[in-house]
């Protein structure tokens, strides 16, 4: 993910993020985001771990921002740290407390990068020096409840990998952050919001297409009812699926592609 601010979409008003189930590392190279805590506004660090959230993040852009991020494959965080993936949910950490020294060069290879590219050169090559053997299992349950988007038993799959349910729920709390549940519900949510920003499928009266009805939605995506996608979009990004829809177009719109 790289972004730079234009004109456009240079807001000071707050954009709710809400979550996909990775983990970020983010570089503010200019003017840092303020993220809103207890209903104040205090600027980002210059980089940041932003763990698995079960909410939205309420940030407001500056004027002008360079930000340059990278999003952790579920599962992967363990190969780069050795802190549990839990110590970060929900929370938004400075890098410069679990990464290290080389932390500045990184930075200092990223403000001077001339093109995305390079920065994406330097970022890899970062990521590779940091790099320890990880066999974690994780990683497979995450990717086969995300192929699935979120309908899939906890059950079935420790009893596939030959586990409780408890072991398992363990495993995904060290190495992905939140419990199996959790991830199912933030993946399945997501692909409600993916779904209700897609093409329109119905005609209206007048031939024109209208916008997807949220209870075919809800029953595409595995939810019990409307009620219960809606309680999800509370949740998960702090507005109701109608008003969701309707902020196209703002800076949170494009963290949530």
């Amino acid at each position: 993910m790289l972004s730079q601010a234009t004109d456009a979409v240079r807001q000071l008003q707050i954009q709710r993020i809400p979550p996909d189930g990775t983990v970020e590392l983010i570089f503010h190279l200019q003017n840092p985001f303020s993220q809103i805590t207890a209903g104040r506004a205090t600027p980002q660090h210059r980089a940041i771990i932003v763990g698995v959230s079960t909410g939205p993040i309420e940030l407001i852009a500056p004027n002008g921002y360079d930000t340059v991020g990278i999003r952790i494959r579920p599962g992967a965080m363990p190969s780069f740290w050795r802190e549990p993936a839990h110590a970060f949910a929900n929370t938004v950490v400075d890098a410069d407390s679990v990464w290290g020294a080389t932390l500045g060069e990184l930075q200092n290879r990223l403000a001077e990068a001339p093109d995305a590219a390079s920065r994406l050169t330097a970022i890899t090559t970062a990521l590779y020096q940091r790099l320890r053997v990880h066999r974690g299992a994780a990683a497979a349950w995450a990717a086969a409840i995300a192929a699935a988007h979120g309908n899939v038993s906890i059950s079935a799959l420790a009893n596939a990998s030959a586990i409780t349910t408890r072991q398992l729920e363990r495993v995904f709390l060290n190495e992905i952050g939140v419990s199996p549940k959790m991830f199912s519900r933030i993946k399945r949510f997501q692909r409600a919001l993916s779904q209700s920003q897609a093409s329109p499928r119905r005609s209206g009266p007048d031939g024109q297409p209208t916008a997807r009805r949220w209870i075919d939605i809800a029953c595409e995506c595995g939810y019990a009812d409307q009620s219960h996608l809606i309680r999800d979009f509370a949740q998960f990004a702090g507005e109701t699926p109608t008003t969701l829809r309707e902020s196209n177009g703002t800076i949170a719109d494009y963290f949530r592609r």
